[in-house]
């Protein structure tokens, strides 16, 4: 087990770390450190996200209950429960209002599209009230969200709720690079999301990243884009790849799955590339050759995430489905994420065709979601992220040598080329001093000196920490921020003082300035141990064989003669007091155990109605803070399951044993339902869920099922 995939299966299961006790430490935080606000004002904690970095409590400012536009505080709890970080961006200047609006959300919604003369398709819309205080002084709005098909962007208007005004438009969509003039195209479709009958391997041939580094060759001859057209060495350069649970629906086959979905957003029209087979095999002149590119790398990315990193991140929109358009801006070269999806053009070398600018965008949204919707651009934050993501990816290929000079490439097919120059993660400015005012030149110092961390500490802890830490900032956070943020990440997921050491260092030296931190050992590392004459006890008391497997991750005790029916009790200076029912003969306790002085495991162990015996061994260090403890019986979760898998409505877990804690999770981190489930009355109720992917957790297990909901 590596120590920074804390996983969260496993966190959501530790013993004192409950979701209700970090809540309260955030109240009581915020209480002792935030002042009282004006009349009708107050805090509402409304959002919380749990990862390995601990867990993250948003409080949003509101007035007679409607949130204030842009005003809140982030509390980041770690797991030994404290609080670790904070980002605040409350607006003090709001004076009371009232906040009962006169326009209706679709009369807000005609001014909003006359106002920005939309005159195709609207294919993505969202409508919220606020309290706004942007123009000095505080008035009751409508924000409205729009992509449409030919006004290139994710355009933002706010409307006065009481008069109608057009207070601002502005495209808020981030570009991969600054924006160019578009040209006019024929009319999409609204897409819609087809309806999930059943998820299917498919496949397709991609480039990996690009041409250019597949074959380790520099831009010109067949390695320029001629046009999109193909030729021997770049239908060489492709690879054939799995396209894990796309839909089929008895019929076609379509680029849509758990995690992200094809669609028409903007022109031109190009169609969803539907098929009666699953084989999405095109060369790069075909249209259908960017559709799998696109699908590929933004699936591959978010699967790392979930399942290798062990952080819960979906997107915020669309039931959390990432939704992408691999043909739009009206067939510009430049490509943007906005409200959950990703947009991509044509101009020069197609921008689905180099998964760096695919990884840039989802880069924005991975800052977009982790944050519930404060991304920040200051300092060029998310722009440096989004370089960080595709070059991170690309680096972890091994095509390049760190002595080329595309090793440090952002963009390297799309970009550094006579169409644009792209960017770099070898950029030679520190902080502050080398900031410029334009973020995306600005954003490089910040992928550079992640990158750095990277080359040192390796691509998955770095990966996290950025992503943790990210995830307690706010939208006025900056760099210097950011990077306390992604070392406090780093702290409360147990990296070794090596480790943390490298964040310090080249954060530093980059010129960043950092508080002091003594990093002890023994808080924040597993020791390894080893356990010798390790016994358990029977039903009656009294020692037994037991086996045992003692590492740096987990500790196996069989406990013989266990009753089935009967409740198992540990207790001692290691542990907090915990219980376990439903029991199997023999049940194997896993967990990590560590001791409280540093010298012996005391643990005494009993079972309902029994006395208990006492199991000591002596124990090599101490790591009292970095303790995880779980419950398993291998027999019984590996023989748990449920049906069906997509489900709409309800499933049924089966192979309990006894009476079961069901927890379901969204991956935002968030507990969406929990119930008592028993062999007699199994079934769970799902039909309210968002469709999406969920995490089902039976309390005492370390085992998590995975639930697509359609």
């Amino acid at each position: 087990m590596k120590i920074y995939t804390l996983l969260f299966f496993i966190l959501i299961s530790q013993i004192g770390f409950t979701q209700n006790n970090k809540q309260q430490i955030a109240t009581q935080w915020i209480s002792e450190n935030i002042p009282l606000f004006g009349e009708g004002q107050s805090l509402n904690m409304t959002f919380s996200r749990r990862g390995p970095a601990g867990e993250t409590f948003r409080f949003y400012h509101t007035m007679n209950g409607i949130e204030i536009f842009d005003s809140s505080i982030a509390v980041h709890v770690s797991k030994n429960n404290v609080v670790s970080f904070h980002a605040n961006n409350i607006n003090n200047a709001i004076t009371r209002i009232d906040t009962t609006p006169i326009l209706t959300k679709d009369q807000a919604m005609v001014k909003a599209a006359n106002a920005l003369n939309i005159t195709g398709a609207i294919t993505q819309r969202e409508i919220k009230l606020y309290v706004y205080n942007h123009r000095g002084e505080s008035r009751l709005v409508y924000r409205i969200t729009t992509i449409s098909e030919f006004l290139n962007g994710y355009w933002e208007t706010i409307v006065d709720a009481k008069s109608g005004e057009i207070l601002s438009t502005r495209d808020i969509a981030i570009y991969h690079k600054p924006a160019n003039p578009t040209k006019p195209s024929k009319k999409n479709k609204v897409n819609q999301r087809p309806n999930i009958s059943m998820l299917v391997d498919g496949t397709a041939m991609v480039f990996d990243t690009d041409p250019l580094t597949v074959t380790t060759n520099t831009y010109g001859g067949n390695y320029s884009d001629n046009n999109d057209a193909t030729n021997a060495d770049l239908d060489a350069a492709r690879v054939a790849v799995i396209l894990p649970e796309i839909n089929f629906d008895g019929t076609l086959y379509t680029l849509s799955g758990p995690y992200v979905e094809i669609a028409e957003l903007q022109a031109p029209s190009t169609g969803l590339f539907q098929q009666d087979n699953p084989d999405f095999v095109f060369d790069r002149q075909e249209q259908g050759f960017e559709a799998a590119n696109c699908y590929y790398h933004i699936d591959k990315s978010m699967r790392y995430i979930n399942d290798e990193l062990g952080i819960p991140l979906q997107s915020l929109y669309n039931g959390g489905v990432i939704r992408y358009d691999p043909h739009g801006f009206n067939g510009a070269d430049n490509s943007s994420y906005g409200g959950g999806s990703l947009n991509f053009g044509e101009g020069g070398v197609d921008d689905g065709e180099d998964a760096d600018v695919i990884l840039h965008e989802l880069g924005h949204g991975l800052h977009d979601w982790v944050t519930n919707g404060s991304l920040s651009q200051v300092d060029g934050l998310s722009e440096g992220t989004g370089d960080y993501w595709a070059n991170s990816y690309k680096r972890s290929l091994g095509h390049w040598a760190d002595t080329d000079p595309s090793y440090y490439y952002v963009f390297g097919w799309d970009g550094h080329n006579p169409f644009w120059p792209g960017r770099v993660t070898n950029y030679g400015a520190t902080y502050p001093g080398g900031l410029t005012g334009s973020i995306h030149t600005d954003g490089q110092i910040w992928a550079t000196v992640l990158l750095e961390i990277w080359e040192i500490i390796g691509r998955d802890k770095t990966d996290a920490a950025v992503l943790e830490g990210l995830a307690m900032t706010n939208n006025n956070t900056g760099q210097q921020d950011a990077a306390i943020a992604v070392r406090q990440a780093a702290i409360d997921m147990g990296y070794t003082c090596d480790d943390i050491a490298v964040f310090t260092d080249r954060f530093e030296a980059r010129g960043y300035t950092l508080p002091v931190f003594d990093c002890d050992p023994t808080a924040c590392t597993i020791p390894e141990m080893t356990m010798e004459n390790l016994s358990g006890c029977d039903d009656n008391g009294t020692p037994s064989d037991a086996s045992d497997d003692f590492s740096t991750a987990d500790i196996t005790i069989t406990f013989e003669n266990a009753p089935t029916n009967g409740t198992l009790n540990l207790s001692g200076d290691a542990t907090a007091s915990i219980s376990v029912t439903g029991l199997t003969s023999p049940h194997t306790f896993i967990g990590v155990i560590l001791p409280a002085d540093g010298t012996t495991i005391d643990i005494t162990a009993s079972f309902s109605e029994t006395p208990a015996c006492a199991i000591n061994n002596p124990a090599i260090g101490t790591a009292p803070e970095c303790e995880i403890l779980d419950i398993i019986d291998n027999d019984v979760i590996n023989k748990i399951s449920f049906y069906p898998n997509p489900a709409s409505e309800t499933i049924t877990i089966v192979n309990l044993i006894g009476e079961e804690q069901i927890e379901i999770y969204n991956l935002l981190g968030q507990k969406v339902k929990e119930q008592p489930l028993s062999s007699e009355q199994n079934s769970i109720d799902v039909s309210l869920f968002p469709k999406g992917i969920y995490l089902i957790r039976i309390q005492g297990y370390n085992q998590t099922l995975k639930l697509v909901k359609e």
